[in-house]
């Protein structure tokens, strides 16, 4: 275990994650022998829509893509890539198994004659007009993929099997589009739907009276464990859960001891003073640096924060002192120093845009920026200024536009004022562009200065012997601890911070706080059981000792974990009969019953609508508007429940709406209310639909057993 952390420390992710995945697929390679003790007598990764998965399909999948990834990446993936792609896999499967079997109902099919004309017909697949635009007019020519499609035989075999693997993605991707359009043409809204739509516009005007629970305290409600099973078991569609673990933890984090701190410091002293008499700083930097920059060049727009330092002089061969920040040392040399082509000038300015392109407007705008120009040379803050009058984004932060260069993307105008002024403050006058008239002021004068830059970084690391203590402590808790009541008494007795992460589901890669923590929630469903307290995970950067608390069953909610909602909720219909009891015992208005009733309670009046779930003065109430129409004017109710109290309505004003002749436009809200089936503009329907779908499908997701 220490070994990897070292390595992961001092040779970078790709050498670690290479080794954990031969070691991941060494231990795999064992756990599907037909004795494995995951597999049981099953071998199916889960099941869609009836059909069982099994590991053999699913992996020959996930290889299946990886080949795919290797041939348009030029490597082999990576753990992070694996997990990505098994994701890819499972949800292909979900299309083939789902999806496809919609499109055979609805007949959708993509002939070989599609997939040419997509490729280099009369309808070329975006992605392939992509690929093949002249890079002389900037458009798609489609010689140019005839001449490629000519040439294909003869180029290199990852060549031919990358654009073959793209081109078996066209035909699903297209069937895809037509299941999207065939829905799009579904949308449609009869005469009875536009007129709903219609009057769903109707308002109402009533007085109210409204008592919130919270007027009756807590203090004089009881609830007993009987009256919460109950309230569960009378709800439990409300508390339907997924299947999850619960864990309480310790940690042992992974930290440099004062002698591996003292070892990098030395390591740090020594490369300073061979930085400062390098031959060659670009070599010496890559070297020596951890950094993923260790050698650069920087212009005034891209000055880094380090190498903004006032305080010394940038000169050729100044080496700056080691900083310490966090776990790194870092300093710098400046290797090269010269005067760019290019000059750069760092400026804010205040916009005033005119109201009307016309002389009068651009003459309104124009004396309202000197008016403001004046204030500023008078003394007014131009930060101050730029945030009252600015009319652009950078109002927000005070006008500043940072640095920019002579071929940026500003108009001429402008940047002909600011490159022209010499130094540094405020243009004398305003500037005219097509955008308005700028006050201009002038942060830092114009520099061609470029700077070159090797920046060496060190960090922090801890040994073997550090990494082989620590990890012995967590392996003594782990041993020690044998079960629950052990786990808690030893983690006190030790000092030890006991945290808890809850609900973890089985396909979970993070563990409360803890990112790539896979291997919690693999041993959680695949070896552990409750009071069970785990061996020593290692994580990013700590090891991890972790005790199985709870387990949640698909299904209905245990009490523990819902206890508080359901407390809450028993306590306010038992509030909600007390409330109801003395309302129905006042009589006079509403105003006389307020007073009566006391603290807590209010009246008004309101107008509500019948599309709106808003109720001015009680909140969030569809209860207390559906009801409110359904009373004719005058009518009143007695007290009845809403989310969170008691109300008492009269309608006091219902004129309803006249008949239309003609609710066609009424029909054109109806049918875009469902926007585009489009996922790539808003996904709402076909988003509904998937799930609908998926839902019908009964997926089952038994990855876990075996990732």
């Amino acid at each position: 275990m220490a070994l990897i952390s070292t390595l992961r420390n001092k040779m970078g992710k790709i050498v670690i994650a290479f080794v954990a995945f031969s070691m991941f697929a060494f231990i795999l390679t064992d756990l599907f022998q037909s004795n494995s003790f995951l597999r049981g007598n099953t071998n199916t990764v889960g099941e869609i829509a009836g059909a069982e998965i099994s590991y053999q399909a699913f992996q020959a999948k996930v290889d299946e893509l990886s080949y795919n990834f290797s041939i348009n990446n030029g490597r082999n993936p990576l753990s992070d890539d694996l997990e990505q792609i098994r994701q890819e896999a499972w949800q292909t499967l979900i299309i083939e198994n789902v999806f496809d079997v919609e499109y055979g109902k609805l007949g959708l099919v993509v002939t070989d004659a599609e997939v040419v004309d997509m490729v280099q017909g009369n309808n070329i697949d975006p992605q392939i007009q992509q690929f093949f635009v002249d890079p002389n007019t900037g458009v798609f020519d489609r010689q140019n993929v005839v001449t490629f499609l000519q040439s294909l035989n003869a180029a290199p075999p990852q060549q031919r099997a990358s654009w073959l693997a793209f081109e078996s993605s066209l035909a699903p991707a297209r069937k895809m589009t037509k299941y999207e359009n065939l829905l799009e043409k579904t949308r449609f809204a009869n005469k009875y739907e536009a007129e709903s739509e219609y009057e769903s516009s109707e308002t109402v005007l009533v007085d109210y009276l409204y008592v919130p629970y919270f007027s009756v305290a807590d203090s004089v409600i009881d609830v007993t464990d009987s009256e919460l099973k109950s309230y569960l078991a009378s709800h439990e569609d409300e508390y339907q859960r997924e299947e999850s673990r619960n864990i309480a933890f310790v940690s042992f984090p992974i930290q440099p001891s004062t002698e591996d701190s003292a070892f990098v410091a030395d390591e740090v002293e020594q490369l300073y003073a061979d930085l400062m008499s390098a031959d060659d700083d670009s070599l010496f930097a890559a070297i020596n640096s951890d950094g993923i920059t260790p050698y650069g060049t920087y212009k005034p727009n891209n000055f880094p924060s380090w190498l903004e330092d006032e305080s010394v002089t940038l000169e050729v061969g100044f080496v700056s002192e080691p900083l310490l920040e966090g776990n790194q040392y870092s300093f710098f040399k400046i290797s090269d120093k010269y005067e760019g082509e290019e000059a750069f000038v760092k400026a804010s300015h205040i916009l005033f845009k005119w109201d009307e392109d016309t002389d009068e407007g651009r003459s309104a705008a124009r004396a309202e920026a000197r008016r403001v120009l004046r204030e500023i040379k008078s003394g007014a803050d131009f930060a101050e200024m730029a945030s009252q009058y600015g009319t652009d984004g950078t109002a927000s932060r005070g006008g500043d536009l940072g640095w920019f260069g002579e071929t940026s993307s500003f108009v001429q105008e402008f940047k002909d004022a600011v490159f022209a002024y010499s130094g540094k403050g405020l243009l004398k006058d305003v500037v005219e562009t097509e955008f308005g008239y700028h006050i201009i002021r002038v942060d830092v004068a114009k520099s061609y200065t470029v700077f070159k830059v090797a920046r060496l970084e060190k960090e922090l690391f801890s040994s073997d012997q550090t990494l082989n203590s620590i990890y012995r402590q967590a392996e003594l808790f782990s041993t020690e601890a044998v079960g629950s009541s052990e786990f808690y008494e030893l983690a006190e007795a030790s000092g030890l911070d006991i945290r808890t992460a809850n609900r973890i589901r089985k396909n979970d890669k993070r563990v409360g706080s803890m990112i790539n923590a896979r291997s919690i929630a693999f041993w959680l469903y695949n070896k552990a059981e409750v009071g069970t307290v785990s061996e020593v995970f290692e994580l990013e950067n700590e090891y991890v000792v972790a005790l199985h608390t709870g387990a949640q069953e698909k299904g209905l909610a245990d009490l523990a974990d819902v206890r508080a909602e359901i407390t809450r909720k028993v306590k306010d219909e038992k509030k909600a009969a007390i409330i109801k009891d003395k309302l129905q015992g006042l009589s006079g208005s509403y105003e006389e019953m307020k007073n009566e009733y006391g603290e807590g309670a209010r009246n008004g009046s309101a107008t509500l609508a019948l599309n709106s779930n808003s109720f001015s003065g009680v909140g969030f109430s569809p209860i207390a508007i559906g009801t409110a129409f359904s009373l004719e004017q005058g009518e009143s109710t007695l007290p009845f429940e809403v989310q969170n109290g008691i109300v008492m309505l009269t309608v006091t004003e219902k004129a309803g709406l006249q008949e239309l002749s003609d609710y066609e436009a009424y029909r054109s809200v109806v049918v875009n209310k469902g926007s585009s089936f489009r996922r790539r503009e808003v996904p709402f329907t076909y988003q509904n639909i998937y799930n609908a779908l998926v839902e019908e499908a009964e997926i089952e997701d038994d990855r876990y057993r075996f990732y």
